[in-house]
C-alpha cells in the first residue's frame, strides 16, 4: 500500500502500511505509550520474522520506589512475553513519586508471529 500523507492511526500505520521494514520505533507518550505495544502482536508472517528484528524505545510513567521493574512488567503484560535484551533508563522524576523511563527491548519473534500470548490485542 501507498501512503498518502493523510491522518493515519498509529496502529494503522504500523499494521497496514510499515510493509514489514520497521526496524526501530520510538514511543515517546510515557503515559500511554505501553498501550500501543501490543501493535507487535503478530504483526509478521513465520518469513519476515527472522528477517526483522523490530528495536523499541517506549518511555513510561513508573513510581520512584521501582521504576525499572514497574516498567519491565507494564511491557511484559502488553507483550504477553518477555522482552529480549531490556534496558530500562531512568530518563528523570517529573514528581516526588514518580520516575519517567524508558526501556529499550528486541520484540520477540514469538510476538511478532503471535505466539503464546495471553493478552488480546486491540483492533481500534
Amino acid at each position: 500500500k501507498q501512503w498518502n500523507q493523510r491522518r493515519v492511526r498509529g496502529r494503522d500505520f504500523v499494521r497496514e502500511f510499515s510493509g514489514g521494514q520497521i526496524q526501530y520505533v520510538l514511543m515517546n507518550l510515557p503515559a500511554s505509550a505501553t498501550e500501543f505495544l501490543d501493535v507487535f502482536v503478530g504483526l509478521h508472517s513465520v518469513e519476515k520474522v527472522s528477517q526483522c528484528p523490530i528495536k523499541v524505545f517506549c518511555y513510561h510513567f513508573a513510581p520512584v520506589d521501582s521504576p525499572e521493574e514497574s516498567t519491565l512488567e507494564a511491557v511484559k503484560e502488553v507483550l504477553g512475553a518477555e522482552p529480549e535484551n531490556p534496558f530500562v533508563h531512568l530518563v528523570r522524576k517529573t514528581a516526588p513519586k514518580t520516575w519517567m523511563t524508558c526501556i529499550e527491548f528486541v520484540v520477540p519473534h514469538s510476538v511478532l508471529r503471535g505466539e503464546n500470548q495471553t493478552k488480546r490485542t486491540k483492533t481500534e
